[in-house]
């Protein structure tokens, strides 16, 4: 009794417990006052905390088996993204390469002559050269000064002759050249003159040995005249922008604009025309 009596509060504190325990025991599963009720009752909580702890490790480890598999799968779909992405690449470029072919075919049939399509593969980058690559060559019936015309929105145009053919290749040297000379003429008062590029550094040509009583005006349009055989006549080279008079000269000095810019050209169109050789060179001789 003294023993008790001594300790007389940690004993209050167990018994308030044990009647807490019994309590919450009773209340929540029918529980009946006996030997093994009362210990179901002691251990009951700490079974339940042990359930608990248990199961909510249980679900920490399935949580960790979800976010791989959830990963997995996102990897999965990533990878097969990225492959639909590439594949709609490139039916995009099949698409874009269709309508080029489906636009060289429209506007070769607007050519009153027999022509050869082909791509520019290859430009000097320096522009000293000022030539021009294309994939088209002595295979496709590609000969050597056959003249070259292409498209700009509208508008059609002579860009230079073929100078150079190998089995797949041909290059082209553009009316800018300096190298290159063509005969040609005032479209309207039908002066002839002869054509070649300004300079090694320029966009433009010039046309000399035109008459100094030819009437010349800003956007006069100047055509190929015929002359050598090389080049149809008729076909539009570009249009004036500038005319010079020199005093001691009978001749008067044209810049001419080409129609076709030289640094926009993709698509070309070689006219299967081969000269008069007699002709073409005698009108070589004669420059």
């Amino acid at each position: 009794m003294e023993l008790l009596i001594r300790h007389k509060s940690i004993v209050t504190f167990i018994s308030c417990t044990l009647f807490c325990i019994i309590s919450l025991s009773v209340q929540g599963s029918g529980f009946t006052l006996t030997f093994e009720g009362i210990i179901s009752g002691i251990f009951s909580p700490f079974q339940k905390g042990y359930n608990a702890v248990q199961g909510g490790t249980s679900r920490f480890w399935v949580g960790f088996s979800e976010f791989d598999r959830v990963k997995a799968d996102l990897a999965l779909t990533r990878q097969k993204l990225e492959t639909y992405e590439a594949l709609d690449e490139d039916l995009n470029e099949i698409r874009n390469e269709n309508l080029r072919l489906r636009n060289l075919l429209g506007m070769k049939e607007r050519i009153r002559y027999d022509s050869i399509p082909g791509f520019v593969i290859s430009k000097d980058p320096d522009n000293w050269f000022r030539t021009l690559i294309i994939n088209r060559g002595e295979r496709d019936g590609v000969t050597i000064n056959m003249p070259v015309v292409a498209y700009q929105g509208d508008t059609k145009a002579i860009i230079g002759k073929i100078v150079e053919v190998r089995g797949s290749l041909s290059r082209i040297e553009p009316v800018i050249s300096t190298d290159i000379k063509i005969g040609v003429k005032l479209g309207e008062s039908k002066f002839p003159g002869l054509l070649t590029g300004y300079s090694h550094n320029s966009n433009l040509c010039k046309v000399d040995y035109i008459t100094r009583a030819a009437q010349v005006k800003f956007g006069d349009v100047i055509v190929t005249s015929g002359q050598a055989g090389v080049f149809p006549p008729g076909l539009v080279i570009g249009t004036v922008v500038k005319t010079e008079l020199p005093e001691s000269n009978p001749y008067q000095k044209i810049i001419v604009k080409p129609a076709i810019d030289y640094n926009l050209i993709d698509e070309v169109f070689i006219i299967k025309k081969n000269p008069d050789k007699d002709l073409f060179d005698m009108f070589e001789e004669m420059q």
